[in-house]
């Protein structure tokens, strides 16, 4: 497996990995119809605009010619209610780390984590923020795994019928989690 940046020539298969992760980790926590919502061309359409913001790094996790994961992040932009002072204490934020369910487990997402926190670190981006559905407890664990404490909370519309609560977990220095 590789990790390399983001070509627009992956947009397809990274849309679909997309749709295809968030619908194995908001089920159970979401309504059904909600998840049921989005196709793969809305998908296509977030990623299109999305990879098309300069601010925004992506990374993929690529094995056998195939997205097995992607990282998205940068600077922060879904500050919690706690750090809008003069004097931010967090700088960057993941904005999506999603891997294939077939891939969990494999180290993939650690990977596309540890790579985003050294590149966000070259950046003079030091602090970092990242949301998680309070309810997805793969991810909750995972991140607390990493070192990433529960530091903000806010609830989150998630389509017609849904809402969830989001945990904003939180690392003061990511030098400290980077080898």
């Amino acid at each position: 497996m590789i990790i390399r940046p983001y070509q627009t020539a992956d947009l397809k298969q990274c849309a679909a990995l997309h749709k295809q992760s968030r619908r194995e980790s908001e089920k159970g926590i979401i309504f059904d119809s909600d998840l049921d919502r989005y196709d793969l061309k809305h998908f296509e359409k977030n990623w299109s605009e999305w990879s098309s913001y300069q601010e925004t790094q992506i990374l993929v996790a690529v094995s056998d010619d195939l997205i097995v994961g992607f990282v998205m992040y940068g600077k922060i932009k879904t500050r919690p209610d706690f750090d809008k002072g003069v004097v931010p204490r967090y700088g960057a934020e993941i904005y999506a780390l999603y891997v294939h369910p077939d891939n969990f487990r494999k180290n993939i997402g650690t990977q596309l984590f540890d790579n985003a926190c050294r590149n966000l670190a070259d950046l003079k981006l030091t602090s970092l923020i990242l949301w998680a559905l309070k309810k997805n407890k793969r991810a909750c664990l995972f991140y607390e795994s990493l070192g990433g404490e529960r530091i903000a909370k806010q609830k989150i519309e998630m389509g017609e019928k849904s809402w969830a609560e989001e945990s904003c977990f939180g690392w003061r220095d990511i030098r400290k989690i980077i080898q």
